[in-house]
């Protein structure tokens, strides 16, 4: 299977069209459809810029055209329908933009900071063009619990469809928050999806490359620095800093897991993979708590470089 496997792979780098058409045809395919951005991915780890950018965009247009047909459906909530093909669409751009950082020698630690920039930049002109987008992420978050009711519930009356004040709640803290969390996991998808190709192409090509390049992310005193003016201003709910706090907070846990993978893989027991699995179980149940600790774990490895400091004991 192996062997099968990597045979095909090597096929369909070697072969441009067959390639580009496969890949647009999964991308319509629920669920194995993300297949395609990773091959775009791979293709790019492989061959560059070029050859990346015609596979992505092969695999990116079947979710316009599917948007395009899905906005058609008198059921369809316009804002789930939007989100989703954003976020589709610019999470298959960044996974392009970060395979070719890749494919240029930048380090996974170099990655995810470029991608925390963008993030955080993007944040920036949202606020600095929609100043009270709060406000409209309130009222747009509102509109879709009571489309949702109605949806779901087939009620036309008005009475029955407004938010519970649960909901309501939700709604009031969420909306300091939205931009950033649709940003981050835009951006925490892309990084994923080069993950998967890295991985691709590491059993394919350079086996073992992948878990030696993830456990050893650290990030710059400049970010740990930003870090921690971020939490400053953040404390004194600065709108902006706010928005840009779901960003910031998967950078440093995504560098804070790198750190602790590399604890458990100096681990000789085989144990150790149970224990991954309750580590992962726990940070799961205890969110957004869990996603606090982790990015200190990195905050202070910005600082104290735990891996040179476990080496030498």
């Amino acid at each position: 299977m192996n062997f099968k496997f990597k045979k095909l792979t090597h096929y369909l780098l070697e072969h441009r069209l067959q390639a580009v058409l496969l890949t647009f045809g999964l991308t319509f395919i629920p669920v194995i459809g993300v297949l395609g951005i990773l091959f775009a991915a791979l293709v790019t780890l492989r061959k560059g810029l070029v050859d990346g950018a015609v596979v992505t965009i092969a695999a990116t247009v079947p979710y316009i055209l599917s948007f395009m047909m899905a906005s058609h459906d008198p059921n369809a909530l316009p804002l789930v329908l939007w989100t989703a093909v954003s976020v589709a669409v610019a999470s298959n751009v960044l996974t392009w933009v970060f395979a070719v950082l890749i494919y240029r020698q930048m380090n996974w630690s170099g990655v995810l900071q470029v991608a925390a920039l963008v993030g955080v930049l993007v944040i920036s002109l949202i606020h600095l063009a929609y100043p009270d987008i709060a406000s409209w992420w309130g009222e747009q978050l509102t509109s879709y619990y009571k489309q949702a009711a109605l949806v779901m519930s087939g009620v036309l009356s008005s009475g029955l469809n407004q938010p519970s004040d649960a909901q309501l709640e939700s709604i009031s803290i969420t909306k300091y928050y939205a931009s950033g969390m649709i940003v981050a996991a835009v951006l925490m998808n892309a990084i994923l999806q080069v993950i998967a190709a890295r991985w691709w192409q590491a059993i394919v090509f350079a086996p073992g490359i992948l878990r030696k390049e993830l456990h050893n992310i650290r990030l710059s005193h400049l970010a740990g620095g930003l870090f921690i003016l971020s939490l400053v201003f953040s404390y004194m709910s600065n709108s902006v800093v706010l928005d840009m706090m779901p960003i910031i907070y998967l950078l440093f846990a995504s560098a804070g897991l790198s750190v602790i993978h590399y604890f458990f893989g100096l681990m000789v027991s085989p144990s150790r993979w149970f224990w991954i699995a309750v580590l992962y179980v726990a940070l799961l149940f205890a969110m957004p708590t869990s996603l606090v600790l982790v990015a200190m774990v990195a905050l202070l490895d910005v600082w104290l470089d735990l891996r040179k400091r476990l080496r030498k004991i």
